[in-house]
């Protein structure tokens, strides 16, 4: 079936789809704000979300990613093609990238704000509608940007107020942390936890709370993106200055996992000065 076209002449018909009942209340909320929506039906699995879709006509579907029974994701592999629009909901960004192979309109990390649903519903109003030639408008327009850029979103915003970023443009940075593609899961990694990064040819070995990530980038991009308590002591090495243990000669053994880093000859003066007014 295709999609059809969100009518402007009646309300967006919503349907709500989480076990949470808190969630349920903060979406319904939501969308009593927007002039032209209006809740249609909630319930608490997707088992009985599969009932409704099959005897309703929705125009948005707020679906929960981690939910009993079903998850999300397996609730739209189940369905396959509908009309409805899917924004989906998660307070865990890991599971949000198997989304991607179901045309999922927008993801919506829990907790959100009214502005970052409104971004949504604009996006999904003018998916809905570019067959007609036009988009159509909220009467409450949120801020004009693109939803799936997260260099745009997320370097101005802060704290839990966030957008996915899309996996190919992974890793992206904001103020706190950055996000990781690694397999199928984007992983959000706090700068306060990431000790060392290392190069491994087209590759980096990310160290963070004990554990080492495998990602594809460069450690020029890495570089660019990472705030100023990350220095590069060797070409294939980056420490966080604020989880060194001790310097050793040419190395550098770092708290928590005592991961090793390498420092360059050409560079150590540098890294010297920049340890020097922390560690004396």
């Amino acid at each position: 079936m295709t999609q059809q076209t969100i009518q402007p002449s009646r309300p967006i018909r919503c349907l709500i789809v989480d076990d949470e009942i808190a969630a349920h209340k903060n979406i319904k909320y939501f969308i009593n704000q927007v002039p032209g929506m209006e809740f249609s039906e909630g319930c608490m699995n997707a088992v009985e979300a599969l009932e409704l879709v099959a005897g309703q006509d929705f125009d948005i579907i707020f679906l929960d990613v981690d939910m009993p029974y079903i998850s999300g994701v397996e609730f739209l592999r189940i369905v396959g093609r509908i009309t409805a629009s899917v924004v989906m909901t998660t307070a865990h960004p890991e599971f949000a990238i198997d989304g991607y192979d179901h045309n999922v309109a927008d993801f919506l990390l829990k907790p959100f704000s009214l502005e970052r649903f409104l971004v949504a519903v604009q996006k999904v109003r003018n998916l809905r509608a570019s067959k007609a030639g036009h988009p159509i408008y909220l009467q409450q327009p949120a801020q004009s940007c693109d939803p799936l850029h997260p260099f745009q979103v997320l370097q101005k915003r802060s704290g839990e107020d966030q957008l996915l970023p899309h996996p190919r443009q992974l890793p992206v940075f904001n103020e706190k942390r950055m996000w990781i593609r690694v397999g199928k899961l984007i992983l959000p990694i706090p700068y306060k936890e990431l000790s060392m990064i290392e190069a491994s040819g087209n590759y980096v070995n990310i160290y963070a709370k004990g554990k080492k990530h495998l990602v594809r980038t460069s450690m020029a991009r890495l570089l660019e993106g990472l705030p100023d308590q990350f220095i590069q002591t060797h070409r294939s090495y980056i420490i966080n200055r604020y989880l060194v243990k001790t310097l050793e000669g040419t190395e550098i053994v770092m708290s928590g996992d005592k991961q090793v880093a390498k420092i360059s000859r050409y560079l150590r003066t540098e890294v010297i000065d920049k340890l020097g007014p922390l560690y004396g």
